[in-house]
């Protein structure tokens, strides 16, 4: 009885050689697909930063309302450490958006630590799935990055003067520098577009349309380089 239990025990087993085999399919298998996959998440991390920057704006209309004060959306193209006041923990923003809230009144606010210029959440594009957005080149060259003369105070336009910047008021208006009315995405008007935001992962492009009035976000399908009017 024990050795014929012995015998199908052994059955049970793999060769080496079947060991190898297996193996040997697995990293074929591996070597075609990953790059398949990984250029699919590349450009899926372009689409859903399309779509977290709707979440975003939404997010800065509320607090605008809720609290009744102007808020700024402002673009980061590069990573920088923002001031903190009332902590000694470096804070670092971008490439990405950053919301403040903007307090004239500060002096007289009862909320602790207020200043005039007050940081509230960070939409960050490198720690996308599929890789790091980033805004693109030309967009960052072109955006309009003056002063938002009669909704920002003289401190915030002073201190995000070189940014392309969004003010969001209490009644939740936008208000967009150089802002184009209707949409104009996805149509033979894309070649050499101009839109509010243009975001890229280094070979695919998403353009981005605000509504200054309800603050609806609408993003393009993901185009590739050879697709639109982009310097390398």
């Amino acid at each position: 009885m024990a050795s014929k239990r012995m015998k199908q025990g052994n059955r049970r087993g793999f060769t080496l050689m079947e060991l190898m085999v297996v193996i040997a399919i697995v990293a074929m298998l591996v070597t075609v697909m990953v790059p398949v996959i990984l250029g699919f998440m590349k450009g899926r991390g372009l689409s859903m930063s399309g779509n977290n920057i709707g979440g975003f704006v939404a997010f800065a209309r509320s607090e605008a309302m809720n609290s009744r004060m102007t808020h700024v959306i402002v673009c980061y193209t590069e990573e920088e450490q923002i001031p903190t006041p009332g902590s000694d923990i470096p804070l670092f923003v971008g490439p990405g958006m950053a919301l403040f809230r903007v307090n004239p009144n500060f002096a007289n606010s009862q909320r602790p630590g207020e200043a005039e210029i007050n940081y509230v959440r960070q939409l960050d594009f490198g720690g996308q799935i599929g890789g790091e957005v980033k805004f693109s080149t030309r967009w960052t060259q072109e955006s309009p990055k003056g002063p938002i003369n009669f909704y920002l105070t003289d401190g915030a336009n002073d201190r995000f003067k070189n940014k392309f910047k969004i003010a969001v008021l209490p009644d939740g208006r936008l208000i967009i520098p150089e802002d184009k009315p209707g949409y104009v995405l996805d149509t033979d008007q894309t070649r050499g577009l101009r839109t509010d935001l243009v975001l890229t992962d280094g070979d695919r492009f998403v353009y981005i349309d605000i509504n200054s009035a309800t603050g609806a976000v609408r993003r393009s399908i993901v185009y590739e380089r050879s697709e639109v009017d982009e310097p390398e």
